[in-house]
């Protein structure tokens, strides 16, 4: 399982990070590790966060990137958002202010090469919720588009793991 980590600052304005390039293939898996940080000082604690009913809550939406155009505002192009693609939400890590997000092997197989994502921590039940940072995705997929075995088996095929 690869891992890859993001330290994000609460009290700021989103973050946006205009590329996030990944390369994993089709049957890999990731861990996304999220730290919460104070704010942007380089001395900025981590966020203590406490969980529990109502406590808080990290979520990572990704949806497909649309490059059409449904409206002209003030010069601006104004993309539409479709249906998500993947919606994780983060488990309290070992860290203080610390989120770990986890992709199962094969998600990203059918996803289009453009993503679009964004982060945000939510707590008091979800009513109150900050959005910590967005961007772009890109998918660049190795090969073939399959999607992990269920099984592995021997030469002969006999089932020695079922997933």
């Amino acid at each position: 399982m690869t891992t890859q980590s993001i330290v994000l600052p609460y009290h700021r304005n989103p973050i946006h990070i205009p590329r996030r390039d990944l390369v994993l293939g089709a049957s890999d898996s990731l861990a996304l590790e999220v730290s919460i940080i104070e704010n942007d000082d380089p001395t900025g604690a981590a966020l203590d966060l406490s969980g529990g009913i109502g406590g808080p809550a990290l979520t990572l939406y990704i949806w497909p990137a649309a490059n059409y155009c449904r409206s002209w505002d003030y010069g601006a192009w104004w993309n539409s958002q479709s249906s998500p693609l993947f919606v994780g939400t983060g488990v309290m890590g070992d860290l203080v202010g610390t989120f770990v997000i986890r992709f199962p092997p094969g998600t990203m197989a059918s996803w289009p090469r453009r993503c679009a994502w964004s982060i945000q921590l939510d707590w008091n039940h979800g009513a109150e919720l900050a959005q910590l940072a967005w961007g772009n995705l890109h998918v660049m997929h190795s090969g073939q588009r399959l999607v992990a075995p269920t099984a592995i088996t021997t030469d002969s095929s006999a089932v020695i793991l079922v997933a």
